[in-house]
């Protein structure tokens, strides 16, 4: 888990929805440099943004290009005007993000702050062709079993004791909480059934798609359905750490504390 990438450009290398239709309707070709653009906000509140993402090729191609051309300049100039002296150096290379991390694979975002009215912290499962921003972090290589795992009972409970806050909001870290996170080694089944289930909490999603992330992980409007099956994932993620479900949260931490206890011994 990584932080996503950063552009430093001065917001000249991201665009609206209007600012890529624009764009692709004089330039159909540019297709292939513009990518879904995604931070934490967009994510929770079903924001369309896009962004400029290029290597040296795609510059020579289409460095010329007026609207991009345009653009370019002004993130040049941004970079020029920055007080950090590697920003500085980052202009004579204006087609790219300050620090790309983007791999080209299915990734999980998760926000890096969160209410902390949501029993659960909205994560989302990407396509391949997503970027995403700073603002939140990210897995690349990613797959439903890890998804299901990160989004259940078991590891909310955990990032809630061991991260700190901003205000009151959950901070999320990939050093405090995931990187930290105890799970045990589990056969073939429970791990068909977690993936089974991580997609089962993807399709009740897209069922409500008249409903940001946001309002749908409410706990006032959180639908009933994606409620039941996120209980029924918890269960089965609880039963990687023993056989009965846990009661509390207390019962929770305790079991996940004596793994982090043999973890580190080890």
């Amino acid at each position: 888990m990584i932080r996503g990438s950063m552009p430093s450009d001065g917001g000249h290398l991201i665009l609206s929805q209007s600012e890529r239709n624009s764009i692709l309707n004089a330039y159909p070709d540019a297709a292939q440099i513009i990518k879904r653009y995604m931070g934490a906000d967009d994510f929770l509140n079903s924001i369309d943004r896009y962004c400029l993402w290029m290597d040296e090729d795609d510059f020579n191609s289409f460095g010329d290009v007026e609207p991009i051309k345009v653009r370019l300049e002004m993130v040049r100039k941004f970079r020029l005007s920055s007080d950090t002296v590697t920003t500085q150096e980052y202009a004579q290379y204006p087609y790219l993000f300050r620090q790309p991390q983007y791999v080209e694979s299915e990734s999980i975002i998760i926000p890096s702050t969160s209410s902390e009215r949501r029993e659960y912290i909205p994560i989302g499962f990407l396509s391949k062709d997503v970027v995403v921003s700073n603002s939140a972090y990210v897995v690349y290589n990613a797959n439903l079993l890890l998804f299901g795992v990160l989004t259940s009972k078991m590891h909310n409970t955990w990032m809630k004791t061991v991260c700190g806050r901003m205000k009151t909001d959950y901070r999320y870290t990939n050093t405090l909480c995931y990187n930290t996170f105890p799970f045990p080694a589990i056969n073939d089944a429970l791990k068909a059934e977690l993936e089974k289930l991580a997609q089962e909490v993807l399709d009740v999603r897209d069922q409500h798609f008249d409903m940001t992330l946001g309002e749908q992980y409410n706990p006032e409007t959180m639908p009933e359905a994606l409620k039941e099956v996120h209980h029924r994932l918890d269960l089965a993620v609880e039963r990687c750490y023993r056989p009965e479900p846990f009661s509390s949260d207390e019962e929770r931490l305790e079991c996940l504390f004596k793994l982090y206890a043999k973890m580190t011994k080890k």
